[in-house]
């Protein structure tokens, strides 16, 4: 059994007593932006202190402002973890720490927490978790939590050695390819492709009790599969067994088709298989989004080019996922000031900061024809189809956020 991870929620606006917000801070302790804000502002970050434990929140430093990436803060995360291993009272919440701006990536930065994985009182974000265990991008998970869910897979097991299935599992012990069903269960645990399939299979627990369960089938005597599983599950398993057996050939999936479906493949399967690959040749591939140590925006060898203003407002939004309600843009407008001098070393003229002071104005429009000039921007570069992905989205009232997935989004 893998063990249990309690993960890093993606935004943490409250905590309880006990609970510690662990973040990036730069080498002065000048809590400007992002989550050294929130700290700063929610859980008692000290202005002027860069490292250690503060109310209800411990500081790593992780950058020198507007200098860079600091070239190893692997001391400062050593202290960190001896900090907590000290004190097993407290439970820290690791967030995605020196990524973003911070310039590091997810794996590089989650090498550096590979001795967390083992205590019980931190949390570390699922993206640092999956690197650390070089997991797949698929969930294959869902399917394991069901099964161990009141020992479904168990029971399973013990239905099918006897020659009949009583309960109500076959959705995550015999997955079929999404698409065709239409319940919930269909949906949600549906095979996306192929390539799912494969790492469902490749899968330590979830390829394991595929094979077992199967072979179990193939050792049941005296019974059809119409008689073991009834209308309509013996469809679900026949398309099943066609899905796996098509990612791995001659494998044991063959052999429950030939001895219970006369060899007969479910053609729904194959037809929707084919169909997927022959509309993944024309699909529109959504490019990954490099930001470069000098903030240039590459999508592979093409720059997204936009004023540094329109640039800036652009990267604060990378720099919050969750999103930013625009009637609360004045307490960004520090952070947009930050990173608004990166992009201008020089220094800022008195008419870029007043530009500033618009643009995270709520009653100005100044955000509404930045986000337009975004747009444009990537529109020129990015298919219609995806275009959506890119630019910072959303309804009125409600914050607004780029949709593009935090692996599609590279700082180098």
């Amino acid at each position: 059994m893998e063990k249990e991870f309690v993960y890093t929620p993606e935004f943490i606006d409250r905590l309880s007593p006990g609970q510690i917000f662990v973040f990036g801070s730069n080498v002065l302790g000048y809590h400007m932006g992002g989550a050294s804000r929130m700290a700063y502002k929610q859980f008692g970050a000290v202005w002027g202190q860069a490292e250690g434990l503060q109310g209800q929140s411990y500081a790593i430093p992780t950058d020198f402002g507007k200098d860079g990436k600091i070239p190893d803060i692997k001391p400062y995360i050593d202290r960190f973890v001896a900090f907590a291993k000290q004190h097993q009272e407290l439970f820290f919440f690791v967030i995605r720490i020196g990524c973003g701006l911070g310039g590091y990536s997810d794996r590089e930065m989650a090498q550096y927490f590979k001795d967390v994985l083992d205590m019980k009182n931190v949390a570390l974000p699922r993206s640092f978790v999956e690197a650390l265990l070089g997991k797949s991008d698929y969930n294959i998970e869902r399917f394991v939590e069901a099964q161990d869910s009141c020992g479904m897979y168990d029971s399973a097991l013990r239905e099918i050695r006897i020659g009949r299935k009583m309960g109500h599992w076959i959705w995550y012990i015999f997955p079929q390819l999404k698409g065709l069903g239409h319940s919930y269960n269909s949906e949600f645990y549906g095979i996306e492709g192929t390539e799912e399939a494969k790492a469902y299979l490749n899968h330590e627990i979830a390829g394991h009790r595929l094979r077992e369960i199967t072979e179990c089938l193939l050792q049941v005597n005296q019974v059809t599969a119409q008689e073991m599983f009834g209308f309509p599950d013996v469809l679900k398993v026949q398309s099943c067994m066609t899905l796996f057996d098509k990612v791995s050939p001659n494998d044991v999936f063959v052999a429950v088709l030939d001895k219970y479906y006369g060899g007969n493949r479910c053609e729904k399967t194959l037809w929707l298989l084919s169909n997927r690959q022959e509309k993944s040749k024309n699909r529109v591939a959504m490019k990954r989004l490099i930001i470069t140590k000098d903030f240039r925006m590459m999508l592979e060898e093409k720059e997204v080019k936009m004023e540094p203003l329109n640039k800036a407002v652009y990267l604060l939004f990378l720099n919050h996922p969750e999103g930013i309600v625009f009637k609360t843009l004045p307490d960004c407008r520090e952070e947009l000031t930050q990173i608004y001098s990166r992009l201008r070393p020089n220094g800022l003229t008195e008419k870029e900061l007043k530009s500033i002071t618009n643009v995270t104005d709520p009653l100005s429009n100044s955000i509404n024809e930045k986000c337009s000039r975004i747009r444009q921007a990537f529109s020129s570069i990015v298919d219609a189809e995806v275009l959506h992905y890119y630019v910072i989205t959303g309804k009125s009232g409600e914050a607004k956020r780029i949709t593009l997935p935090q692996n599609m989004i590279i700082w180098e």
